[in-house]
């Protein structure tokens, strides 16, 4: 197994860990309605999204290579290229598919909830960060590694 295809699992891992706390916190009754007034929920939600992009900072120091150069080859380079393309694809359905769910709801009310716009923007880096390691680690077993 790759350093890159071991780090991706842990990536994936990390954020999938982000977004289950982040669907305990949105599916809650009143989370969205009541978003101005949930000042924990917030605190919670940083929190989350400090260990999400905690680990990535931690992974990338962990994972560098000597002289403080990433190691990887040109199988790596085209494997990281191929899954941001997928993952690119799957975050753009992934906004098309949640903002038109949300309009079609409420487009007879006139107004959203201030509460669904942060579920969008927190939900959106999400979906990104495991899209990306998804992706990554198909590409990696497609390739038979």
């Amino acid at each position: 197994m790759s350093k890159k295809l071991r780090q991706s699992i842990i990536h994936l891992i990390i954020w999938s860990i982000v977004a289950v706390g982040f669907i305990l916190i949105f599916s809650r009754a009143n989370t969205i309605v009541n978003w101005t007034d949930n000042r924990a929920e917030k605190i919670i939600l940083a929190i989350l999204f400090l260990t999400g992009f905690g680990g990535d900072a931690i992974l990338g120091m962990a994972f560098r290579g000597k002289g403080n150069e990433v190691d990887s080859d040109e199988r790596d380079a085209a494997v990281t290229g191929k899954a941001m393309e997928a993952s690119y694809i799957v975050t753009l359905l992934y906004v098309f598919l949640v903002t038109i769910s949300i309009y079609t709801k409420y487009e007879s009310a006139g107004t959203v909830n201030v509460g669904w716009l942060w579920f969008i923007a927190y939900s959106l880096v999400i979906v990104a960060n495991v899209s990306s390691s998804i992706c990554t680690i198909i590409m990696y077993k497609r390739l038979g590694n």
